[in-house]
């Protein structure tokens, strides 16, 4: 029995198909090697599984982010074979994931939008070399993503750049601005904490203060990352992931300033995934 699992920083998906024809989907918290040891990585997959006999699977294709290394790889497949004690353990980096799920076997510019951000040249058969190989992570990258957008309304806040309007009600909805502080400086998984602000953006986004916020991190995706690809006039550009679903108007309109053509938008690259393997490997 095959198992697909597509992981970000925030949340994993999970799917497989049992004695139902209809595949189980399910969730559970992000498996990211950069943050995670692998006894934490253990105890998360085990809860997630409590109720479902693991020994059932056979083949287990993970794709994550922070897979971008042999040695980060190999750290997810050792937590994971402590669990999945049956089945053979296929590890990749999330960008496959997506490359896979909206472009198939056609080429095409590949980019994630959620929690962090990536993009990719797919041939139509596999990723082609990019410099840097898999980005530069929240520190350093991660443009147009909800860590980014996050970013930039934090800053605009403690910076006082905020209309008077915005802020008031930035202030009723986040009373302790302390404890904003300590939870990116002194908390784990800093990234997701800051991309959470998204949902506030979103529910303003009608603003064209918030929405300004979005579109310029949504352009500063582009200029770093689309642009850099020959063809991206020429070939259509896909998303997947939360920030690109729910900003998908703001993404247009990005998209044609920089005339460039969006192909698909997919929240959740999983049940592309899901078939994609069912199609292509033995469940047995």
């Amino acid at each position: 029995m095959i198992l697909v699992a597509d992981s970000g920083s925030t949340k994993c998906d999970w799917m497989f198909s049992g004695i139902t024809p209809v595949p189980r989907h399910f969730e559970s918290a992000g498996l990211n090697p950069f943050f995670m040891k692998k006894e934490q990585i253990v105890r998360e997959v085990k809860k997630t599984f409590k109720d479902i006999t693991v020994e059932k699977f056979t083949k287990l294709f993970f794709y994550g982010s922070g897979c971008s290394t042999d040695e980060n790889k190999e750290h997810i497949r050792v937590a994971l074979s402590e669990v999945f004690t049956k089945a053979e353990i296929f590890v990749a980096h999330d960008m496959d994931a997506s490359a896979i799920a909206t472009c198939g076997n056609k080429e095409g510019i590949a980019c994630i939008l959620g929690t962090g951000s990536n993009a990719c040249y797919w041939s139509g058969k596999g990723l082609l070399p990019q410099i840097p190989k898999f980005g530069l992570g929240y520190i350093l990258g991660d443009e147009g993503s909800g860590m980014h957008m996050g970013k930039l309304l934090l800053k605009a806040y403690f910076y006082n750049e905020m209309p008077i309007n915005i802020r008031l009600y930035f202030d009723n909805t986040f009373p302790d601005k302390e404890d904003i502080i300590k939870s990116i400086y002194n908390k784990p998984n800093p990234n997701v904490y800051m991309a959470s602000f998204a949902k506030f953006l979103a529910e303003n986004v009608n603003f064209k203060y918030i929405e300004s916020i979005v579109l310029t991190a949504f352009r500063e995706f582009f200029a770093t990352h689309i642009v850099k690809y020959g063809k991206h006039k020429s070939v259509p550009v896909h998303f997947v992931g939360s920030i690109a679903f729910i900003f998908q108007p703001q993404l247009h309109q990005v998209a044609k300033e920089f005339k460039v053509n969006i192909g698909n938008i997919i929240k959740q690259p999983i049940h592309n995934l899901f078939e994609y393997h069912l199609k292509h490997h033995s469940a047995n």
